[in-house]
Parts: C-alpha cells; structure tokens; sequence
C-alpha cells in the first residue's frame, strides 16, 4: 500500500475508479451472457426429458386411482412399480418416486448412481435418504397443487426434481417425481460462479475501502495544508510537514514560498540595521568631532576652577554635578564609538562555561547585595567557540546586569549553556515582568530603551557583537513571566570538547 500512496493522486483516484467499475462489470457480464445463459439451457433440456416422463406418468396413475383408500393405494404402488420400472430402465440415471399422502410413503424406482444390487437394509436406507431429500419439494407440490421443478443438493451432488401432484378428481391421491443428477461440470460452474460473485463482493469492498483510504488521505493532507497555512500566516517560519505525491509538492512550494518570505524579512531586517549603522556611524563621527573637544575643553575648566574656587562655600558641589555630567557623556561617546568601531582583538578558543563563571563572579557584589539566587545548569563538555572574550564577555555581563535590574530583591536568576550539532548556546533567564511584547521588536535598536536614565546602546551593542561573531541573539519571555535573553554562537568546525568545562547539574548559590 505504501508504493501506492506514493504515486500521483490522479495515478490512485483513477486506478481505485477502475478495479471498482470494470471488473465488477466484467463478472456480472460473464455471469449474464455466458454462464447464466448455458446454464438455463442444461436445466431446461434436463427439465423437458423428465417432464415428459413425469407428466404422463402423473396422467396415467390419475385415471387408475380409484375405488376405496386401501383399494387405491394398493392399485397405485402397483401401477406405479409396473409402469415406472420400464421407464427408468430406458433412461438411465433418472430415478423416479412415488409418495402417497394416505400413508406417508415413498416407492422408488431407478437409480441415480447403480453400482451394484442393494440388500433390504440398505435399501431401507436409501429410501429414508431420498425421502429426506425429496421432502421439501413434495411438501411444496401438494400446497400448490401444480408441477414444480427444484434443484436438490447433497454433500456431493446435485440433481434436478421435477415434481406433479396426482389427482383423482379433485382430491389429491399421489405426487409423483422425476430426479436426474446434474452434470459435473454443472455443479463445479455453480461454484465457480458462488466464488466469483464472493471474489467481485471482496473486490468491490477492498477498492470501496482503497477509494476511501485515498479520499481521506488527500483529505489529511488537505486539512493539514490548512493548519500549516494559519500557522505560517502567524510565525513565517514555521514549515509544513512533508508529504508524497502532488501534495508534496505543494507542501515543498508552500514551504519554499515561507523561507522567501523569511529570508526576505531578514534581509529588510538586516538592510534596516544596516541604515541605522551607517546613519549611526554619520552621527558618531559628528559627535566625535563636537562633543569630545568641548567635553576635553569643559572637563579641564572645571579642574581649574576647583583649584581656584577652593574657598568659595558651595562651589565644589555645583562642580562635582558639573564632571558627573560630562562623565555621563563621555560614556555615551565611547558606546557609540564602540558600536561603530570595528574590533580589532584578536580571534581565539573561548571556553563559554568559563567566561559565564568569570561574569558572575565579577557580578557576585551586585547579585549578593540584591540577594539574587543564581543558578546554573551548564552542559558538560562544552565545545569551544571562536571569537573575542573580551567582547563576549562585556555581551553576558550587559545581560547579567539587566536582568538583575529588571528584578526585584530575593529574586531568581538562571544561567544555562547547552550544545546542538551547530550551535553553542547560552540562556539568561530572569524572575522579572518580562519583556513587553510591544518592546520585544525593538529592545536591539540604537537609543530604544525602556529604563530611567538609560542609553538605549547596551542591547544593540551586545546584538551587534553576537552578529560580528555569526551568531544569534534572541529575546524572549518564559510562561512564568520573567525573561530570557538567547545567544547562539556558531559551533567551531572539528573543535572537541574539553574536560571540566563544566558539570551538568544544577549549581545554586546565594550571592
């Protein structure tokens, strides 16, 4: 059946179509033209050769049965025995009875098969067999009152009766029957027959079951087209299962048309960013060239007139205000020239268990004073990943320490590593609100930033780090509200995991 469903649908729909149609016709032509047809004339010439002897036998004993009861039976078993017995000697192979209602007896003359002389018990015998056999047929002549032709059976043979009720006026006195076998041919034809008509029976079931295996396997698919077409319609990555046949080609299409769409959403993604970078790098160079010289310029009037301003009362709070100020822009400048500024640190084996043990220990201040609870779960083995620890270092503390601000004290904080056959990945996960589904769109663009007195570069500096690497960081939220930052670095070619990269377990600690 599998080769089959995985032909054409037109190739399955028009094969079921045609073993359902053309061989039922096929038989039931035969059985009408050919065999029902032959089959009439053997049992109508069999029925004419033994209705001419019955009916004048009938005739015959109808005009002898007189007198009383005993008188005419009597009369009737002997005219029956004296007229009977030359006509089943002229035609061998048909035997011929007599019942007499009055005494429920039969009288036999002839035989179907004579193979040899019958002693008296066997004779007996034979008598109650036949009459078993003949019971139905003379019960019905006698409730019509009129000839009647039947075929009888045995466990191995088949023969034709034709039955006359005999009357004497209008009493009935006697039935008297003719039987002759059937050929053998006959019998097995019946047989046959019996079996094709089964045979046609189980072919039309198994195609009926075959045509609606086919409809309700193009139905699946069709239904299942749907559900992946509402599915793509919400997530354009989402990808149809496969399937064979047209289906599957139109599933690989539909999917096909879904990573277009995909890719070409990441392209204006990407040509988006990239517009952002170019107009942030015009906008860097602008600030480098009018800030940072009145900064340098302010910066030093202010250290001189600390010196000169010593005795004044007051003064050096407003001046202590006045470099807190200039401080703050000096490091919204250098964020900028960092985002903008190409890496110039060498490239080398990163040991990400450890870097992520390296920034929490560096964060164990904040995490203690917070009370946050650390967990960590990292994957044992962890292959290495190539890239800038210094870079990816200053990417997972900005993720430490946003989510850390993000959560209230006696909060949870989760730290995870784990590995796929192309990617090393990095998980963050925090107890906060979350993030709001109206942010997460926007959380990696320049200067976009939810928090008081933020810059709105932290993010899109780590999102711009984590794609100078080949990797992939993602943002999201967990069903139990708070949120979870994802990094994917690219898994280094040929690059073997070392050991005590880590300990797969659950590590817990009250910082």
């Amino acid at each position: 059946m599998s080769p089959f469903r995985h032909q054409s649908l037109k190739f399955q729909i028009i094969s079921v179509l045609v073993i359902i149609l053309v061989i039922p016709i096929l038989v039931m032509l035969y059985d009408i033209l050919y065999a029902s047809k032959s089959d009439r004339i053997v049992l109508e010439s069999k029925q004419e050769r033994l209705g001419t002897i019955v009916d004048s036998l009938a005739l015959h004993l109808g005009k002898k049965a007189n007198g009383n009861s005993e008188e005419r039976l009597a009369l009737l078993v002997d005219e029956f025995n004296r007229t009977a017995a030359p006509l089943a000697e002229t035609h061998p192979g048909v035997r011929v009875g007599l019942y007499i209602p009055d005494n429920e007896k039969i009288y036999i003359q002839g035989f179907l098969h004579q193979f040899r002389d019958l002693t008296p018990a066997e004779q007996q015998l034979r008598e109650e067999r036949i009459y078993n056999e003949v019971y139905q047929g003379i019960q019905a002549a006698i409730a019509s009152e009129a000839p009647i032709s039947r075929i009888g059976h045995t466990w191995d043979d088949q023969f034709l009766e034709y039955l006359v009720p005999v009357k004497y006026g209008d009493e009935l006195v006697a039935v008297v029957w003719a039987e002759q076998t059937l050929h053998p041919i006959f019998a097995k034809g019946q047989h046959f027959r019996l079996l094709t008509r089964y045979a046609t029976l189980g072919v039309f079931c198994i195609s009926a079951l075959g045509l609606l295996l086919v409809v309700t396997n193009l139905t699946n698919h069709i239904r299942q087209i749907k559900h992946g077409l509402v599915q793509l319609e919400n997530d354009i990555y989402y990808r149809l299962p496969e399937a064979p046949g047209e289906i599957g080609q139109i599933t690989r299409a539909i999917n096909k048309m879904g990573q277009g769409l995909a890719e070409k959403e990441q392209l204006e993604e990407q040509l988006r960013r990239s517009d952002c970078m170019a107009a942030l790098g015009r906008l860097v160079t602008g600030i480098s060239h009018e800030l940072r010289n009145p900064l340098g310029i302010i910066n030093a009037t202010v250290q001189v007139m600390e010196e000169e301003l010593k005795h004044v009362p007051d003064a050096n709070d407003y001046l202590q205000r006045i470099k807190q100020q200039i401080e703050r822009q000096n490091r919204v400048v250098n964020e900028l020239l960092d985002f903008g500024r190409p890496s110039k640190e060498a490239v080398e084996e990163v040991d990400l268990n450890g870097l992520l043990r390296r920034v929490l220990a560096f964060s164990e201040p904040l995490l203690r004073q917070r009370q946050i609870t650390v967990e960590t779960l990292f994957e044992d083995r962890l292959p290495p990943v190539m890239g800038h620890s210094e870079k990816l270092k200053q990417v997972f503390l900005n993720l430490v320490l946003n989510a850390v601000q993000a959560m209230p004290d006696d909060a949870g904080l989760r730290v995870r590593t784990r590995v796929t056959p192309d990617w090393v990945i990095a998980e963050v996960e925090d107890d906060g609100p979350g993030i709001q589904e109206t942010d997460l769109p926007h959380i990696f663009e320049p200067f976009y930033t939810t928090k008081d007195g933020g810059s709105g570069l932290g993010l899109a500096i780590s999102f711009q780090i984590i794609g100078m690497h080949g990797g992939r960081l993602k943002a999201g939220n967990v069903p139990s509200g708070g949120a979870i930052m994802t990094v994917h670095l690219p898994r280094r070619k040929g690059g073997e995991p070392k050991d005590g990269d880590g300990i797969r377990g659950s590590e817990s600690a009250d910082h």
